[in-house]
């Protein structure tokens, strides 16, 4: 990185991150409260900087990324957040809620350079703890080597 430290110390100061740029430029571990100050400060700049710095070290001047495909395995939920217009309750219009047949079936028919597959959907606990189990089976069985979040 090509910034002066003092400038990125300076900078940090005004975010409430005095002494991170030194650790981050050092190779230091951060501390819990660390972590808490980045959370809290608003200069994302000043973090995408020194994220930046930490993978060119790892990396090099490589990046990284994946294509990702989004399975939405069901609309069910029982929180009923205000800005959300996605939930049903099952029996509701639109209210789906996909088999691991489905799931696996979604994997095998998604964009075939997808390397990672997002799985989201509303919170229904009574799909209970199996059903979770048997869709992350069914995705993998869809597309083996693809990455699961």
């Amino acid at each position: 990185m090509d910034i002066p430290i003092n400038h990125l110390e300076q900078r940090a100061a005004a975010a409430g991150l005095a002494g991170l740029p030194t650790k981050v430029m050092a190779g230091e571990r951060l501390s819990f409260e660390d972590g808490v100050a980045m959370y809290k400060t608003a200069d994302v700049t000043l973090l995408g900087l020194l994220a930046n710095h930490v993978r060119e070290q790892m990396h090099g001047d490589v990046c990284f990324y994946n294509v990702n495909t989004h399975v939405n395995y069901t609309n069910y939920c029982n929180q009923f957040c205000d800005f959300c217009a996605f939930q049903r309750r099952p029996g509701d219009d639109g209210a789906y809620c996909m088999s691991p047949e489905q799931v696996e079936e979604a994997l095998r028919s998604a964009n075939p350079e997808a390397t990672e597959v997002h799985m989201v959907a509303g919170v229904w606990p009574a799909l209970g703890y199996d059903y979770f189990l048997d869709i992350l089976r069914a995705a993998k069985r869809g597309r083996p080597g693809i990455h699961v979040k």
